[in-house]
């Protein structure tokens, strides 16, 4: 598509859209963007770089007039489909789609895309890293730090993509060469409505690919197995019972978890349709610390371990949080903003292997009910998480942990799980410092 001089408006003022709006007024488009926050709540430098590029800005909510002349639309992830506005531009039959379809139609080198209810940012990374060990250019992009759009394509090999379901659902033509699908469990039902829907969507990664690309999934995942039937690509499978694509044992491995071998074996399959060796592969895993706030270490306080999982969003992440510490007696910091799925089964996981549970955020009265229905009677609720941390440590005895793995969003009480992630760690600092 010439988007000179056409009208395009986006949709959301976040990583994605900002990037969206630049990409398109240097391909010389007429760019309004619209926004519910009000100008307090943006970065100065990003309106005053927008009012510098002649882009239009509607601040404050999204309005009918900001489509009035639209020749297209491009909706930021965190966008719902549903607000009136898009239904009306809908029902004039204006293009719809995401970031990471407008970044499609003009990337230009192969993308691999990665998605998965879990393990999506370990096994992202992990294919760029894999790929970088073996000499290739990679940009590991998406909801990791730059957006797809952001890509300057000019100077890579390959672009590793994060692709979350909230993205798939905009998508016309996007076809990525090498598409993984990790696992489907319960999220975003909220969102969503049904569990049909979010497989629907998950399913989207791989709907445009054809028989000279490929399709890595989980054949250990009943969801997964299942919708992969319906795929032209070139099936590459995966299972934890068959770990012999990597040359070494999963006890080599340094991320801890028995999820992370499953992320190894996906991205293991991807780095050798890319020609990585499988020397290359084993040596990154040997060293291969994980990602920032899924499982990470912060520190050790008499005796006590912290460990940040912010990144556990949904109620089965946090699941497998619990089986990596196995054995060990836990202090579990539960809540957030409630995404509306199933609490049975992470609640019957707490109940075998936590000693205490902390709650905060809104979902906080959902929880206690659940855990409180099956027996379990440890809970306690706080109100910041400087007082989460500290209500942890004081139930904590030598060798015990204390786990941040909320089961929710974020949304509630912090602009994403990174900021959440982060004030952990710096609650866990405070406490060091006074103690």
């Amino acid at each position: 598509m010439n988007y000179t001089n056409k009208n395009i408006t986006v949709f959301g003022l976040a990583r994605s859209g900002i990037a969206a709006a630049r990409k398109l007024v240097s391909l010389g488009a007429k760019v309004t963007v619209t926004e519910i926050k009000t100008a307090s709540d943006i970065d100065e430098a990003v309106l005053k770089e927008f009012h510098d590029l002649g882009v239009d800005l509607e601040l404050g909510g999204h309005s009918p007039k900001s489509i009035v002349a639209a020749d297209l639309i491009v909706v930021s992830p965190g966008v719902h489909l549903d607000i009136p506005v898009l239904e009306e531009a809908a029902n004039k039959g204006i293009p719809i789609i995401s970031e990471i379809e407008l970044a499609y139609q003009i990337i230009k080198i192969p993308i691999i895309a990665v998605t998965g209810t879990n393990g999506k940012t370990t096994t992202t990374t992990l294919i760029g890293e894999f790929l970088k060990a073996g000499g290739k250019k990679a940009a590991v992009v998406g909801n990791i730090g730059i957006p797809l759009i952001g890509v300057d394509d000019t100077s890579f090999d390959y672009i590793v993509a994060e692709i979350s379901s909230y993205q798939l659902e905009t998508i016309v033509e996007f076809r990525p060469w090498i598409s993984l699908l990790l696992n489907i469990q319960p999220d975003h039902l909220e969102r969503h409505k049904t569990m049909e829907y979010y497989i629907q969507q998950k399913a989207r990664i791989f709907i445009n690919q054809m028989g000279d690309d490929y399709l890595i999934y989980n054949q250990d995942d009943a969801h997964v197995s299942e919708t992969v039937k319906k795929a032209k690509a070139q099936l590459r499978g995966f299972s934890k019972s068959n770990p012999e694509i990597i040359t070494l044992s999963p006890a080599e491995i340094r991320i801890p978890g028995r999820h992370n071998l499953e992320n190894a074996l996906a991205a293991a399959q991807a780095a050798y349709l890319c020609g990585v060796d499988k020397k290359t592969v084993a040596e990154v895993l040997r060293s291969f610390p994980g990602v920032e706030h899924r499982i990470e270490f912060v520190s050790k306080i008499k005796g006590v371990e912290f460990y940040n999982d912010s990144k556990a969003t949904n109620p089965d992440s946090s699941r497998v949080a619990l089986d990596t510490f196995c054995g060990r007696k836990i202090i579990l910091i539960l809540g957030g903003k409630d995404k509306g799925v199933s609490l049975d089964a992470l609640a019957q996981k707490v109940k075998e292997g936590v000693k205490a549970v902390i709650l905060m955020g809104e979902a906080s009265a959902r929880f206690e009910r659940s855990l409180r229905e099956i027996g379990f009677s440890s809970i306690h609720r706080t109100g910041s998480m400087e007082e989460a941390v500290k209500k942890s440590f004081s139930l904590a005895e030598m060798d015990e942990v204390v786990l941040l793995s909320p089961a929710c969003a974020s949304f509630d009480m912090f602009s994403n799980y990174e900021e959440r992630g982060r004030a952990f760690k710096e609650a866990v600092k405070e406490l060091q410092i006074n103690n």
